[in-house]
C-alpha cells in the first residue's frame, strides 16, 4: 500500500472517530437522533413525528408568557452550543459585593494616588526652598571670604603703612641724632634743651650712653630731671 493511501485511510479513520464520538455526545445530552445538527440526515425520523408534521394542529392564538420567577424549567430540548455555555460560579449579589469592592479598592488607590502625588509635590517645593537656601548661604559665604580678603589686604597695607611710618620716624631721629653725637657737650646740651622732653629722649637713644649722659648733664640743673624721666620712660623707636 502506497503512502497516499494510508494517509487517506488514517484521514478517513479519524474523521469516522469523531462523527461517531459528536453523535454520542449529542445523544447524550438528549438531542433525538433525527435532530443533532449536520448528522441527523442519516437517521429516519419516527413515525409520530413524521406524522405530526403532516397534518399540523390548526394554528390557535399563542400568547407570549414570561417565565415565572425562581423556575428552573429548561426547554427539552437543548441546543448543542448550550455545551459550550460555562456557569458561573458566583450568584448575582455575590457578582455585586464583588464590584462593589473593586470599586472601594479603586477609590483607594486612587485616594493614595492623590496623597503621594501631594506628598511629591511638598517634597519638590521643600527641595526647591532647600536649594534657594543654600544659593544664598552661599553667596553670603563667598561675600564674606571676599569681605574677609578685602579686611586683611587693608590690614596689611595699613600694618605696612605703620611699618614705614615707624621707619620714616626713627630715621628721622636718628639723623637728627647724629647732630648731637659730635660737639661740645655743654653747647650741644643747651641745643638739646630746646626740644620738649619726649623728643629730646628719641634723639638721646640714638646716641650712645656716654654722650646721651654728658649731654643730659648740661641741659640745665633746672630741666635736668624733667629730661632724664623721658629719657628713662621713653619706648625703643622700633616699638613707637
Amino acid at each position: 500500500m502506497n503512502k497516499n493511501a494510508k494517509i487517506g485511510l488514517y484521514a478517513g479513520g479519524g474523521l469516522l472517530g469523531f462523527g461517531l464520538a459528536y453523535i454520542a455526545f449529542a445523544l447524550m445530552l438528549g438531542v433525538q437522533p433525527h435532530d443533532i445538527p449536520v448528522a441527523g440526515a442519516i437517521f429516519p425520523k419516527p413515525p409520530d413525528a413524521a406524522q405530526k408534521e403532516e397534518s399540523p394542529a390548526p394554528q390557535e392564538p399563542t400568547s407570549v408568557s414570561e417565565p415565572r420567577r425562581g423556575s428552573t424549567k429548561e426547554p427539552a430540548r437543548a441546543g448543542l452550543l448550550d455545551v459550550f455555555q460555562i456557569e458561573s460560579p458566583y450568584s448575582a449579589s455575590e457578582l455585586e459585593s464583588l464590584v462593589a469592592e473593586l470599586k472601594r479598592k479603586s477609590k483607594e488607590l486612587d485616594q493614595r494616588s492623590t496623597e503621594l502625588s501631594e506628598r511629591e509635590r511638598r517634597a519638590e517645593e521643600r527641595s526647591e526652598f532647600l536649594d534657594e537656601q543654600y544659593a544664598e548661604l552661599q553667596r553670603l559665604r563667598n561675600g564674606l571670604e571676599q569681605w574677609e580678603s578685602e579686611l586683611e589686604l587693608r590690614q596689611n597695607e595699613v600694618e605696612n603703612g605703620e611699618r614705614a611710618r615707624v621707619e620714616r620716624e626713627r630715621s628721622g631721629w636718628a639723623t637728627l641724632g647724629k647732630l648731637f653725637s659730635e660737639g661740645d657737650a655743654a653747647e650741644q646740651g643747651k641745643r638739646l634743651a630746646q626740644y620738649a622732653p619726649e623728643d629730646a629722649a628719641k634723639i638721646l637713644q640714638t646716641l650712645k650712653p656716654a654722650r646721651a649722659k654728658e649731654l643730659l648733664d648740661n641741659v640745665g640743673g633746672d630741666k635736668w630731671k624733667e629730661y632724664a624721666e623721658a629719657f628713662r620712660n621713653a619706648k625703643p623707636l622700633e616699638q613707637d
